[in-house]
């Protein structure tokens, strides 16, 4: 059976916790954070949904050990098995300001690189990351622009699924979903219902 996961990222939607939408949505095996949302709506969305939740955080959330965030569903820099996925996270942002989360290229392929040892050779079924992978969903400006150790993370893990938030629409259309290889390459800001079949 596929796993249904409800991926959200920066925008809080308040009517994705009104019962009436619980129920269209129907079941929801795991909620993903992809960062820039407050700790109480991810607890309030794995409640509502009674689903396991994951998350990292983005460049616009409380530095790490701040905030009232469940400290086991945090995976930046991780790697854990939910409801029959493997899946990894990378929390942050390209460098742009003194904010938290935010890191140079060559602070990110330290990250992947941790990461990818911690892989062990095995790819995961889904990657989680704040910011895109340079050339696909990017911004055009300097804070939205993809990190080229968010492309080399996914070139060398192969995720099925890369799913990020950062860059939001404001009012435009925006390119929400592309691909890198063999990985499917989704901007989930606000909400995205995503269906994924265990290997």
């Amino acid at each position: 059976m596929d796993v249904r996961l409800l991926a959200v990222s920066d925008e809080v939607e308040p009517q994705l916790l009104d019962e009436r939408t619980v129920a269209a949505q129907g079941r929801v095996d795991l909620v993903i954070g992809c960062g820039d949302l407050p700790a109480d709506y991810l607890d309030s969305l794995a409640t509502a949904y009674s689903a396991p939740l994951v998350f990292v955080r983005g460049n616009h959330d409380p530095p790490a050990g701040q905030g009232e965030y469940l400290r086991e569903a945090e995976i930046d820099g991780r790697v854990v098995k939910e409801r029959g996925l493997l899946i990894a996270g990378l929390e942050g942002s390209i460098r742009y300001s003194d904010g938290a989360h935010q890191y140079t290229e060559r602070q990110m392929m330290g990250k992947v690189r941790t990461l990818r040892l911690k892989l062990r050779l095995r790819h995961p079924d889904i990657l989680i990351t704040h910011g895109p992978p340079a050339g696909v969903n990017e911004g055009t400006d300097a804070p939205h622009r993809g990190l080229v150790a968010v492309r080399r993370a996914v070139e060398w893990m192969r995720p099925r699924l890369l799913l990020h938030g950062h860059v939001h629409p404001y009012g435009r259309e925006i390119v929400r979903e592309g691909q890198l290889g063999e990985t499917r390459v989704i901007n989930v800001v606000g909400h995205r219902l995503i269906e994924l079949s265990p290997r």
